[in-house]
């Protein structure tokens, strides 16, 4: 029964988007922050009550349509971040493996297998030639 009304409430609503999921990590900075006594803390707990109410104003919406533009510049502005944080996780995921070296001409990232020794490394991108030791 409340499953049923759930869905009924969600359907033609915007729902949880990066928006919500970027102000929902930032709300709980701000609540491990508002445990701090004082001021500070009393700030803190209404910055958590104004950034649960944006997030459920913005779950609820009904104009989908706003939001999603909302959210496809949100996209747009964090996606040099989005994609730098992708790319240190993939390096870091197969640093057991390989060897990252950065070109000095062009400062693309090259990777190459570990326990090679010292090799020569060829840019793919620039044609440059230098060497490393894996």
């Amino acid at each position: 029964m409340i499953r049923r009304f759930l869905t009924n409430f969600f359907q033609g609503r915007n729902g949880f988007d990066n928006i919500a999921r970027a102000a929902w990590w930032v709300l709980l900075v701000f609540l491990l922050l508002s445990l701090i006594p004082g001021w500070f803390g009393f700030v803190c707990e209404f910055v958590v009550l104004a950034l649960t109410v944006y997030i459920w104003w913005r779950v609820c919406s009904k104009n989908i349509y706003k939001r999603s533009r909302e959210n496809a510049k949100y996209l747009e502005l964090t996606a040099a971040f989005r994609t730098k944080f992708r790319d240190f996780k993939t390096r870091f995921s197969m640093r057991k493996d390989y060897k990252f070296f950065t070109c000095p001409t062009c400062h693309s990232i090259l990777r190459v297998p570990r326990g090679k020794g010292k090799v020569q490394i060829t840019c793919t991108k620039c044609g440059n030639r230098f060497s490393g030791k894996t």
